[in-house]
């Protein structure tokens, strides 16, 4: 039964340094936010650069070109949508997400599987650390903390994993999905939610779309998929210098530990443009795999 867990073995490496590291150095450091921003970033870039690839695949010549179009004209409205109305966009997208990464990770299993796994991996955090979620949502929206939503999706985390693991269809999946979202709760618990979420994306999500797809695509060449992502990270690392800063003194109430690892603007825009950045290519990165997951 653990050879089940074998495909996963970078995400429990990552999981166990970063638990390893929580516990001698703790889990609230300026450096450490940075760092998970670079992680997701690195990780989330490439497997969404592949996205050329996959809408080549599927279109061919003029019809390439208008899914191109579509597919910036989504960027551009997710950006517009954030930018009128940020509360409802942020919970639109935790919600959307939750429907991802249901679908791009279990892409074999039931829909009620799916649904119950993606709202695991958005639902735990909120549950095991809801003040430094608070915290982060009141960064991305520039706003004093709204435990509103993070307190929502906490209710739910836990009848989403015991269905989740009810609900797989086989007994070695069911004892994988345990595992993983053990592990998983445990970085949460532990390291806070922005490190757990980096474990899960960088190292689970992320190379299990890419190697899925490049099962399906093959030969399609690395150098354009990290050209597309070097030329991203370049913008959004000028954006979170060029940007500006947000205003901390409007994030009251929280407590030392958690505001001291946010102390200056620079970590505090590099999360929320990171955040908005990542939000407006993933929109249309979902609409688009989500697409070519039914043509396949």
């Amino acid at each position: 039964m653990l050879e089940t867990l074998r495909p996963f073995q970078l995400f429990f490496l990552s999981a166990g340094i970063a638990i390893a590291g929580s516990i001698v150095f703790g889990a609230q450091h300026n450096w450490l936010f940075l760092s998970c921003c670079v992680v997701v970033l690195a990780a989330g870039l490439p497997h969404g650069a592949f996205d050329i690839y996959i809408i080549a695949n599927l279109f061919q010549n003029k019809s390439f070109a208008l899914a191109i179009l579509v597919y910036l004209s989504l960027i551009v409205i997710t950006v517009l949508v954030w930018w009128i109305n940020p509360q409802a966009f942020l919970t639109l997208f935790l919600l959307y997400s939750a429907f991802h990464f249901g679908d791009s990770d279990c892409p074999t299993e039931t829909i009620s599987y799916k649904a119950s796994w993606g709202l695991s991996i958005i639902a735990l955090p909120c549950l095991l650390a809801t003040e430094e979620v608070a915290l982060l949502f009141s960064v991305i929206l520039d706003t004093e903390p709204l435990p509103i939503i993070a307190n929502s999706l906490s209710y739910s985390a836990l009848p989403a994993v015991l269905f989740c693991c009810l609900k797989a269809t086989k007994q070695n999946t069911r004892f994988t999905t345990c595992a993983l979202l053990s592990c998983y709760a445990l970085v949460c618990l532990l390291g806070g939610a922005l490190i757990a979420f980096s474990c899960y994306f960088a190292f689970l999500h992320g190379p299990h779309h890419l190697r899925r797809w490049r099962l399906k695509i093959p030969n399609s060449p690395n150098m354009g998929i990290y050209l597309i992502s070097l030329a991203l990270f370049a913008g959004i690392a000028l954006l979170t210098v060029l940007a500006p800063e947000i205003n901390l003194s409007n994030i009251n109430g929280l407590s030392n530990n958690l505001s001291n690892g946010l102390v200056n603007a620079l970590d505090a825009n590099a999360i929320r443009y990171t955040f908005v950045a990542l939000a407006a290519l993933t929109v249309p990165h979902m609409t688009f795999l989500y697409i070519a997951s039914r043509r396949n």
